[in-house]
């Protein structure tokens, strides 16, 4: 079975992902996990008109023609796309996480709207283009273009459904294939939610084939494997051959066991792709055990060096601490750079209907899902004239772990950043895997090291890990 083993295709992607050449192509199969139906379910009441088997229906984009020709119009079509697609429905983790990504051009068969309000709660700006009137226009700082190349539940009667739009495709949404043709030439497709018996993927395979050039880019394809007691041995058999013929698209299936592996592909192209982006969590009412001046000057270094070996930086603006790492990567940069220096400073509004924990720790969620990798520096706070442990700090690591990102404590600040250097030594596997840091953890948690060999430790784990 000629696939592309999951490591290299991590690989691989995750380099087009970093070097900004990644694109998505998204299946119904993403909508699917968040409570749509899929085309069968939504043509049954069709089939059943028209007095077919639905199960027994392998071409689903030719019922809905044979519904139209028999009806003379498209009407009762339309009222299922608006039925189906007005319902309520939560986020998915996959939806999530591909908002996080670095990707700046998504391609979707679908007709919902999860993919645009996945972006609006990443607190992103994403360009949506659902009709050809929508190519005249260009969204300003958007971080995304979504193309919807088969329109929206807001505009059903355009949707494309039947064999007859599919056939005039080229006609009536021009615009699209040539978008569509020049990124296939200059973006490394990753195609997500789309299996053997989704009716779109043989027109949509068709269209790529069409519009692909003889120096085409090598594109992949999520595929969940079928298995002899689910599909029966029929089906397997014809599956290998199909997965050969992808080939001739210049596209690597990469198998899954289940769809569930979905959403853990993305966030491992999250985790490998942010491992350049790094979190600074901390704060800073007590500089002891270092001083202030010397805390100062550990953060101010820190932020030069890790801009000046081509990390960037995500700050909370925490007290004490991101300040004085905001100046030191300004000094390494040579302009204003949002990209590489992000500042989220805590709103203190709290809108009407929630409360202040809950904003901050959204806002957190947010913040820390666009980093690889947190460094946790000091973690103090004033309570009642007493200096106590930061708890936000300490909800910033909690989130870290649970998003599976990489934590650096900086034991020789103090604090909770000493708290988690103590866990973190005494059992290391569980913070680093495999990667044997523990000279460098040695460093970052002495005292008595100085400022520079401290920085200079913890630029070699992030290299580390970034391998």
């Amino acid at each position: 079975m000629a696939t592309t083993d999951k490591r290299a295709f991590l690989k691989e992607y995750t380099r087009a992902l970093r070097d900004g050449h990644a694109a998505l192509f998204v299946g119904a199969g993403v909508s699917r996990a968040a409570g749509y139906v899929d085309w069968k379910s939504l043509l049954q009441e069709i089939a059943e008109d028209l007095e077919l088997d639905i199960d027994r229906e392998s071409d689903l984009i030719a019922l809905a023609q044979f519904h139209v020709n028999r009806r003379g119009g498209r009407d009762r079509l339309n009222q299922l796309l608006i039925d189906e697609f007005l319902e309520h429905v939560e986020l998915t983790d996959s939806h999530r996480l591909i908002a996080t990504l670095p990707i700046d051009t998504i391609w979707t068969t679908n007709y919902d709207d999860l993919l645009e309000v996945a972006f609006t709660d990443a607190g992103k700006r994403a360009d949506v283009k659902r009709r050809k009137e929508d190519f005249a226009t260009t969204l300003r700082r958007a971080a995304a273009t979504i193309y919807k190349m088969h329109g929206d539940k807001n505009s059903p009667s355009e949707a494309v459904i039947t064999k007859e739009d599919y056939e005039t495709y080229n006609t009536t949404r021009e615009l699209f294939t040539i978008a569509l043709k020049g990124d296939l030439a200059k973006k490394t497709f990753l195609f997500v939610g789309f299996s053997f018996a989704d009716p779109n993927i043989l027109y949509i395979l068709g269209r790529v084939k069409q519009l692909l050039e003889a120096n085409s880019r090598q594109h992949f394809c999520l595929l969940k494997a079928p298995t002899t007691a689910e599909d029966g041995e029929y089906y397997c058999k014809r599956f290998e051959h199909w997965l050969q013929d992808l080939h001739r698209y210049k596209i690597q299936p990469i198998l899954i066991d289940s769809y569930d592996e979905v959403p853990k592909m993305l966030a491992e192209l999250n985790r490998r792709t942010h491992l350049r982006d790094v979190f600074i969590s901390g704060s800073a009412h007590d500089y002891a055990p270092l001083g202030k001046d010397r805390f100062s000057d550990l953060c101010r270094r820190l932020g030069a060096e890790l801009i000046r070996h081509k990390f960037n930086i995500i700050s909370g603006y925490g007290l004490g601490v991101g300040d004085m790492v905001i100046v030191g990567a300004m000094q390494s940069l040579a302009r204003n750079d949002d990209e590489r220096l992000q500042l989220w400073p805590f709103p203190q509004e709290v809108p009407v209907g929630t409360d202040r924990a809950t904003l901050w720790r959204r806002y957190r969620e947010r913040m820390i899902s666009n980093a690889g990798v947190c460094i946790v520096l000091a973690g103090s706070k004033m309570v009642g004239g007493a200096v106590v442990p930061a708890d936000g700090v300490r909800q910033e690591v909690e989130i870290a772990r649970a998003q599976d990102k990489a934590i650096i404590p900086v034991g020789a600040t103090g604090h909770v950043a000493r708290e988690l250097w103590e866990q973190c030594r005494a059992k290391p596997t569980e913070w680093f895997a495999d990667i044997d840091v523990s000279s460098k953890l040695a460093v970052i948690g002495d005292e008595a090291a100085g400022n520079d060999a401290i920085v200079q430790a913890i630029i070699d784990m992030l290299k580390q890990l970034d391998r």
